[in-house]
């Protein structure tokens, strides 16, 4: 909502949150903002919801749920109040939500009068039911037309903290590559967001937007709230980095990480204020969740957890049901579990906290890495939540490479991350696995590449910070796994569920796939595989040629079952295992003394300042270099 109702801060009272309605330039799955029923008509260009008698709205949703015990957890709150903004007669009730073995309690329960400078609901008392719930408890309001009334905006707020050490001053740093349109789209809506008090509050004047151009080829757009920073192509690490450096040099007191097309409602900046704000500790981080664009009803990822692999929290949770709500939230007020990590999409992270800057991966695990190394308090708070494009689609044999060199390097270098030379030979093992089954040998063998890169030591990360050289070796070595057009009817029939299973699944899966099994191929089948499957492996059973399809089914690639190159992977891969256990021990001492050196401002600095164009010469000065340099 975009009047003045929406966003308050003074010397008083803080906003935690503010009502949410559907964005239709970002999400339209109007349950996830509010469940309606009977006579309402919300519009979804000024947020408003006329209701006709009967006409009910109920806001126990993932965008306008209070998770309170989260709240509590991490911030320092001095009473709890909703505002409500509109006009007509409702029957309102307030009830906080506790997980099994608590009751829910009812807060408020009345038919009141909405007005338009707004009605004050006293919900104080739910902090201490919050407490009584062993520290859960999510707090949902619903409204129930008793006239004609409609409902404006709304806000949960609470009294400011008497002994303040001021509010965050947020440096925002967006890292981008030759992405023009979608970095600038970006940039001018946060800086709309900011240049309006009556939905920023005074965050405008204490946040500024820095835009790390890798690419170089970002104009600047003329906005006062906005800097963009040529920098060298060093990934989204070096980015980063140097956006970080902006936000030390520049004085901020946090920062906040996120992508260049980061498409989320501009409320994910008013609750990480007022958590910055509040946060008791002086560590506390927020992580932003996920969703994917293809299905923007579900969680995709509401932060996640690193050991072995990468395990995203709540993936697949239906937005839409209010019980899966309940539930993922009830679990984001408890402590997050060892290894736990915040994707850069956005995270919001004080500047005091850092011990370890980005290490140079390029791209792929420097987030991890950045959480693992540095003893952040990490929250999530539902709403504050990017839209955006999953992995599944972004997948090569250069994302597997990379992905491939940080799982390896976490192990080596994080104490905490210790599992052996036996259980860090099993991570590229199952990898490699994966890819076989799977007929891509391509991604295989940049698996490979990448075991043998982390096996050089961390030299190779300093002298590839750019991954130039590795970019165009991985390039040439995709072949077969790129989407191209496809002729009609080029793609065989759909792989349908559930596929192999029993004796036979159990079979494939013993001969991967049918590789060591005789005469696979006179009874194997091809099939097609859609893009939101592309990552699976259930697909792929009892098929020996698998076409893998794009979005708009129009493109995709096909790969085969290849016994040849099946077999030299496999030599290649026992061949590195028996060298990891003879060098593991070597390597992982290397890679935690080199650790703090690279991942440091030190390591980045002559790297920043190598892109810095040279200062302008005289006329006088400059015509000797000239005349030598024409050999006049």
């Amino acid at each position: 909502m975009t009047d003045d109702h929406t966003r308050r801060r003074d010397g008083a009272r803080i906003t935690l949150q503010t009502l949410t309605v559907a964005d239709p330039e970002i999400c339209t799955e109007t349950s996830l903002y509010a469940r309606l029923q009977g006579p309402v008509f919300p519009s979804l260009s000024s947020g408003r919801m006329d209701m006709a008698p009967g006409g009910e709205i109920d806001l126990l949703t993932y965008f306008n749920a209070l998770n309170l015990g989260n709240w509590m957890r991490h911030c320092a709150l001095d009473g709890l109040e909703a505002v409500l903004f509109g006009e007509g007669r409702v029957w309102l009730q307030a009830v906080l939500h506790a997980p099994q073995g608590y009751d829910d309690r009812t807060l408020h329960q009345e038919i009141v009068t909405l007005a338009p400078d707004g009605l004050r609901i006293d919900l104080s008392a739910a902090t201490q039911m919050v407490e009584a719930a062993g520290g859960s408890g999510v707090l949902g309001l619903r409204l129930r037309a008793v006239g004609d009334a409609h409902l404006d905006a709304g806000r949960f707020e609470t009294r400011a903290p008497t002994a303040r050490t001021g509010a965050p001053r947020l440096a925002i740093a967006i890292t981008t590559f030759r992405r023009e349109a979608d970095v600038t789209r970006t940039m001018r809506r946060i800086s709309a967001f900011l240049d309006d008090p009556s939905r920023s509050g005074t965050m405008g004047e204490r946040s500024r937007i820095f835009v790390v151009d890798n690419g170089r080829s970002v104009p600047d757009p003329g906005l006062p709230r906005a800097e963009v920073i040529p920098n060298p192509n060093l990934g989204g690490a070096g980015g980063f980095a140097r956006g970080l450096a902006a936000a030390v040099d520049g004085g901020f007191s946090h920062c906040l990480f996120m992508d260049d097309d980061a498409s989320f409602q501009m409320e994910s900046l008013v609750r990480t204020d007022a958590f910055l704000t509040l946060a008791r500790d002086p560590a506390a981080a927020l992580s932003g969740a996920m969703i994917s664009s293809a299905r923007k009803w579900a969680m995709w990822e509401n932060g996640s957890v690193f050991h072995r692999c990468c395990r995203p929290e709540h993936v697949g949770t239906d937005l839409r049901h209010p019980q899966e709500v309940l539930e993922m939230e009830y679990a984001a007020a408890r402590e997050k579990a060892p290894g736990f990590y915040a994707g850069w999409w956005y995270f919001a992270f004080p500047v005091a906290a850092v011990r370890r800057w980005p290490f140079p991966f390029f791209v792929r695990g420097d987030d991890i890495s950045f959480s693992l190394a540095n003893r952040f308090r990490t929250a999530t708070m539902n709403g504050v939540v990017s839209f955006q494009e999953d992995f599944s689609s972004k997948e090569s044999p250069s994302t597997l490479y990379l992905d491939m060199r940080n799982h390896l390097h976490h192990h080596l270098a994080h104490e905490g991350m210790e599992i052996g030379w036996r259980g860090t030979a099993k991570i590229p093992l199952r990898f490699m696995a994966r890819s076989l089954v799977r007929f891509h040998y391509e991604s295989a063998e940049a698996q490979l590449m990448a075991w043998e890169d982390v096996m050089r030591g961390p030299d190779f990360f300093a002298a590839h910070a750019d991954m130039s050289e590795r970019r165009a070796d991985l390039g040439a070595l995709t072949v077969r796994e790129r989407f191209a057009p496809l002729a009609p009817g080029e793609a065989p029939p759909e792989w349908s569920p559930p596929g192999a299973k029993g004796w036979r699944l159990r079979a494939l899966v013993a001969t991967l796939n049918g590789h060591l099994l005789p005469f696979f191929c006179t009874f194997a089948r091809p099939a097609s595989v859609p893009i939101q499957d592309r990552g699976l492996v259930h697909p792929v059973w009892g098929h020996d040629e698998l076409t893998y399809l794009a979005a708009s089914r129009e493109a995709g690639y096909t790969v085969r079952m290849d016994r040849r190159r099946f077999f030299g992977l496999l030599r290649r891969a026992a061949s590195l295992t028996l060298r990891w256990r003879r060098e593991y021990t070597a390597l992982r001492a290397v890679h935690r003394e080199a650790y703090p050196k690279m991942a440091d401002r030190a390591f980045w600095q002559p790297r920043f300042d190598a892109a810095k164009p040279a200062a302008p010469e005289s006329q006088a000065a400059a015509a000797p270099r000239a005349a030598a340099a024409t050999g006049r």
